[in-house]
């Protein structure tokens, strides 16, 4: 998972975008969703496997990213919550 996030860093977000971990998530779902589900843990709410892949989108903060602030976006239950936004360096 690790591998592929960093993966869509670098080659789908272009430089100086503003995203948030939903938009990971969702690219995730769309682009990769075997690997998506492989991370998933049984007794894993939603909510805290989408909080385990931010933690993972967090590592490559000061080497791909910078934190930016929040946000408040679609999740994918179509709901808006506040999220962590990362800037691409």
């Amino acid at each position: 998972m690790e591998q592929i996030i960093q993966n869509i860093i670098k080659t789908k977000i272009l430089k100086g975008c503003v995203f948030d971990a939903h938009s990971i998530i969702e690219y995730l779902i769309q682009h990769h969703s075997d690997t998506y589900f492989s991370f998933y843990k049984n007794n894993w709410t939603t909510e805290f496997f989408h909080s385990e892949i931010s933690k993972l989108i967090a590592t490559f903060d000061d080497e791909l990213i910078e934190r930016q602030g929040t946000s408040w976006s679609q999740n994918i239950h179509k709901n808006f919550t506040t999220n962590v936004c990362w800037i691409k360096i």
